[in-house]
């Protein structure tokens, strides 16, 4: 009991390390950071993190499908990420008869793990920074607009001068610091990933809309996947004989744990931030952004959840699509508290005093920026609006409107191949109510009658304003509410006087009708060159923009939170709240849970527990998910799955105080695959130490 105790105590927020702010690009590592690293406790050389002459754990890391974060961890190409990138995966293969979702999965042979339509994952292979041969091209009478089609043009040209189609090798040209620099990214692509093992969701997705963002937590937040090569060990299409890919570099996963301080670096693909925004650029990202997604998703959220309360079928249909949806209308009540809380705008408003009174010229910078944003608001809050209403609303239109918006005819075939995948999760009485409350809240939020399509004219006219009406309307009269109809029908075009695309029609003209051009993204980059010259001693670096970034920071709780959970913690929150399902278990993870059977090797030396998940002060964001945790001699310790509400403001203001990743303790993602799942032949591939 003394040395829990003392173990506790220990990771109060009163340890002296701070958070560390600062998402580095893998490849311009500077020596400031290196020695900051080694002297928190790294022992690989930078060579050992990110080589192009041989092996490094830079090959190791993985984009996984283009929205998370992944880690080989076998020579036979097994991969872990988190539960919730895999969740949509998962729910694809998952029924009322095979509820994989509820119940896990695992794959006892090779011949019995899954494929995936569309997953697929990026190893990175290099970066060059193109900036001068990109800028070479912009003259200084370009405005935004054509500046970027040059700079799209000259970058596209690129990229196909690297691809290489054979060996699956494509290249990204990259703004940086929101395009004052460039850079190339090179990667190989796998597009055979098959699903290998998955906890029940009470265990990868404890805790659920309650807990998300939140800490303490207990979500074993994992999934495990396989990469298949052709028999050269090539990337290839799915085929029956491709075999287990043998990679370049896997990483070692550690049993021994982490104690307070101990250092830790993530290595992911994260999403996207803005920390040199200016004033007025938070409080547009807080009133358009953060306030609509908050509203409109609340209205969407609200039936689906209705619907998937129904019944198994539809639960399981619509669980990737609400966990998407909940994921970012959740963060965006957090950032805005938490922006508000941390006088974000006021600190800003600080920076930019201090750089007129650096260089007075830059008020008429300043001045134009206000003016931009204040002339713009109507126009971005009204497009966010029609965004979160239409693109985002109904599953339906979501279809027609992308197909419409593709401007090229379909090849072949692709249009029926996408609605057997659309409609395989779409239950039409659930899009219809979704697509007639988004229509009416659409109408009752948007700022002008300008942002009107012309369809509201006939609901107002014909129909008293009945938004119902006109849903069931539209969807009796279409062939897109009938997938069997809509299967007799080879391209959209033979479709163009269908009444849905009528009214699809109707949204995008009011979008184009009212799109404009302005200076707000030119103004804010300048103000950001201005920032770092004023600052020119300080390392400044990238926002992040889904490039490969390394972040460092140690093992740390904060205010009156310890920095690891405890197992009895997941029982605590079963039979004390028992009413919330967010906390139910299944009966067969209950008695596991009850047992305590861990497996030795998993239970931490120090407090002889399972610790399910822990804190540190690493800086991450979206797109991390999934992302290694890995200790000072570069061996895996967790997986990166979220961050604390706290400091919800971080993708604009990261918190030194308050900034924490979660993470889910390896050592609880190997009990769970071995002793409760029964995956002996998993952590048989694995190099433990």
């Amino acid at each position: 009991m003394k040395k829990l105790l003392l173990s506790a105590l220990c990771c109060l927020s009163a340890f002296s390390v701070h958070a560390d702010e600062g998402m580095w690009m893998i490849t311009q590592l500077s020596a400031r950071t290196d020695s900051i690293c080694h002297a928190m406790g790294l022992e690989l050389t930078h060579d050992q993190i990110f080589s192009t002459e041989h092996a490094s754990l830079n090959n190791a890391i993985v984009q996984f499908g283009g929205f998370c974060s992944g880690v080989v961890v076998s020579p036979d190409g097994l991969v872990f990420t988190n539960h919730h990138c895999g969740y949509g995966s998962i729910q694809e293969h998952s029924s009322t008869e095979h509820d994989y979702l509820r119940d896990g999965f695992f794959a006892k042979k090779l011949k019995d793990e899954l494929p995936n339509e569309d997953l697929y994952v990026d190893f990175h292979l290099n970066t060059y920074e193109v900036t001068n041969h990109l800028l070479a091209f912009v003259t200084p009478d370009m405005d935004e607009a054509r500046r970027a089609q040059v700079i799209d043009s000259v970058a596209t040209s690129l990229q196909e001068q690297v691809a290489d189609s054979v060996h699956s090798i494509h290249a990204v040209v990259t703004p940086y610091y929101k395009g004052s620099k460039y850079y190339l990214s090179v990667y190989q692509r796998f597009s055979d990933v098959r699903l290998v093992f998955a906890p029940p969701s009470c265990l990868g997705k404890h805790g659920g809309d309650t807990d998300n963002w939140m800490w303490p937590r207990q979500t074993c937040d994992f999934s495990v996947f396989r990469i298949y090569a052709d028999k050269n060990n090539q990337p290839a299409e799915y085929s029956k004989d491709n075999r287990p890919y043998r990679p370049v570099q896997y990483a070692h996963v550690s049993t021994q744990g982490y104690q307070p301080g101990t250092f830790c670096m993530t290595f992911g693909y994260p999403g996207s931030t803005d920390r040199y925004l200016s004033s007025f650029g938070v409080e547009n990202t807080m009133r358009t952004v953060n306030d609509l997604r908050i509203q409109v998703r609340g209205v969407k959220q609200d039936i689906m959840k209705q619907a998937m309360n129904s019944s198994d079928q539809l639960r399981i249909m619509y669980a990737s699509k609400y966990a998407q949806s909940s994921n970012y209308w959740k963060f965006s009540i957090g950032q805005n508290k938490a922006l508000e809380d941390l006088g974000v705008i006021a600190e800003k408003q600080a920076l930019e005093r201090e750089l007129v009174a650096w260089k007075p010229e830059l008020q008429t910078l300043l001045d134009s920026l206000q003016h931009s944003y204040q002339t713009g608001r109507d126009r971005n809050y009204a497009s966010t609006l029609w965004e979160e209403s239409f693109w985002s609303g109904s599953d339906i239109l979501n279809f027609i409107i992308s197909h419409m918006m593709k401007g090229t005819a379909d090849e072949a075939g692709a249009f029926q191949r996408d609605v057997d995948k659309a409609y395989k999760d779409i239950d039409l009485d659930t899009d219809r109510r979704i697509f007639a409350a988004l229509l009416r809240n659409y109408c009752e939020h948007v700022p002008s009658e300008a942002w009107l399509p012309e369809c509201y004219q006939a609901i107002d006219s014909v129909l008293q304003g009945d938004y119902d009406l006109f849903a069931e309307r539209i969807y009796a009269g279409s062939a897109f509410a009938s997938p069997d109809r809509l299967r007799q029908h080879a391209t959209m075009e033979e479709l163009a006087n269908d009444p849905f695309i009528a009214v699809a029609m109707d949204l995008i003209t009011v979008l184009y009708k009212n799109y404009g051009s302005d200076s707000t993204d030119e103004l804010e980059r300048q103000l950001g060159d201005a920032i770092r010259q004023m600052n020119a001693a300080k390392e400044y670096y990238p926002d992040a923009n889904f490039t490969l970034r390394m972040s460092y920071g140690q093992v740390q709780g904060y205010n009156d939170y310890t920095c690891y959970t405890p197992s009895k913690s997941i029982l605590d929150k079963y039979y004390l709240t028992p009413k919330n399902p967010d906390y139910e278990l299944t009966e067969p993870v209950l008695r596991w849970l009850e047992k305590g059977k861990w497996g030795k090797r998993y239970v931490d030396a120090q407090s002889r527990d399972l610790q399910l998940c822990f804190l540190t002060t690493n800086d991450i964001t979206g797109g991390n998910s999934g992302s290694g945790m890995f200790d000072g001699r570069g061996r895996l310790i967790g997986l990166a799955f979220d961050g604390n509400w706290e400091a919800m403001s971080g993708d604009i203001k990261f918190d030194n105080r308050l900034q924490r990743t979660i993470g889910v303790d390896i050592r609880y993602v190997l009990s769970v695959i071995e002793q409760y799942g029964g995956g002996k032949r998993l952590i048989k591939e694995l190099t433990l130490e």
